[in-house]
């Protein structure tokens, strides 16, 4: 007998440890007022942050409504440009000779992609458009929320209207040297 209780003893201490040591998964973190959201815009575009970030800047219903439309209107272009980007902008599918070994791979995002005119072409549009709607959607803002917007976007590396441009290399003379402003 003493060797059935010591069985039971055994099966109710390592159902006691079971269900002691689970743990309950950690409850889902929300960010704090004033700290960046994890991930990009819903819709992609820089417009989009300015959406997501409402209310930092204090916008109004008519302001919000109307940088949804711009926004909307830029993602729509920018997915046309997208879709003939992805038609033209092909990895690069090298053939080998018969008994050659196969070249060497740079896996690199985007580095077995090959670019064409046409492509820059899209490109330059693409930004074109975002500058564009950049311009309306400051349009819309007053004063002190065109400050905010400013770094909310520079804080993601996005030029904004009247900012700085961090991606503006100096101009130089033909023999390298920087000319001065």
């Amino acid at each position: 007998m003493s060797c059935y209780c010591l069985r039971v003893f055994r099966l109710i201490l390592i159902a006691l440890l079971a269900f002691t040591g689970c743990k309950k998964d950690p409850a889902v973190m929300q960010p704090k007022d004033g700290e960046l959201p994890p991930l990009p815009p819903a819709s992609g575009t820089s417009i989009g942050y300015l959406v997501d970030g409402a209310k930092s800047l204090d916008l109004r219903e008519d302001q919000i409504k109307k940088l949804k439309e711009i926004d909307s209107s830029l993602a729509a272009r920018n997915d046309s440009i997208d879709t003939q980007l992805r038609s033209m902008e092909k990895p690069d599918e090298q053939q080998t000779e018969k008994g050659q070994p196969p070249p060497r791979h740079n896996n690199a995002p985007g580095a077995q992609v090959r670019t064409t005119g046409d492509a820059a072409k899209l490109y330059a549009l693409k930004k074109a458009n975002e500058k564009d709607s950049l311009d309306r959607a400051f349009a819309i803002l007053d004063p002190p929320q065109q400050v905010k917007a400013r770094q909310l976007l520079d804080e993601r590396g996005i030029s904004a209207p009247g900012g700085v441009n961090k991606q503006e290399v100096p101009k130089q003379t033909e023999d390298g040297v920087p000319l001065e402003p």
